[in-house]
């Protein structure tokens, strides 16, 4: 979607509006008739979970790095003329926690992979399962796209299959300090 005459925020807020009309669709696909029949598409679907999660913590760490940004550089108001500091902190703090609870988000669908590695359907289940879903095949609304369609996951920026970059020996919870990625920033000024 790089459409050049669309200024940058308004193409950036059309991005954060497709994404939530994706995981819509997503849940549709899920819950509409026949639904989800194999364990290894569970096993995808949350391996491309795993990885929007951590993106969403980096969205909420950029969009926080924006406001300091423009807060540092006088570029903010508030409406009613107050100073946007205050309410900048409190988008700080909201942002910080967000960025940490995506990150718990994408640690547990890492899990969920995991657990999943040694799972599989039956032949028979899976075999009548396809044909079931072959006969089914409609989308949902104007936006969806056919069931048929082949299925773009995250491994197409993956250098390997999910599969083999997550260990098959269960991992322990980690502690939140050695989780991998990015950190909730620290506070940035005081009231």
């Amino acid at each position: 979607m790089v459409d050049h005459e669309t200024p940058a925020n308004e193409r950036t807020e059309l991005l954060a509006g497709e994404l939530y009309e994706r995981a819509r669709t997503l849940v549709q696909s899920i819950q509409d008739p026949p639904g989800l029949t194999q364990p290894e598409a569970v096993r995808t679907i949350a391996g491309n979970l795993t990885q929007a999660a951590f993106r969403l913590a980096q969205i909420a760490e950029e969009l926080d790095a924006c406001l300091n940004r423009e807060l540092d550089a006088g570029r903010l108001g508030h409406h009613r003329g107050d100073d946007p500091v205050p309410t900048v902190l409190k988008a700080h703090d909201a942002l910080a926690k967000a960025t940490e609870q995506s990150m718990d988000l994408g640690v547990s669908f890492r899990r969920a992979c995991r657990a999943l590695d040694d799972i599989h359907g039956t032949e028979d289940d899976t075999t009548s399962a396809q044909q079931e879903a072959a006969e089914e095949q409609t989308p949902t609304d104007e936006h969806a796209e056919p069931r048929s369609a082949e299925v773009q996951s995250a491994a197409k920026d993956f250098p390997h299959r999910i599969s083999e970059v997550l260990s098959d020996t269960p991992a322990s919870p980690s502690p939140p300090e050695h989780r991998p990625g990015p950190k909730p920033p620290p506070p940035r000024r005081e009231m």
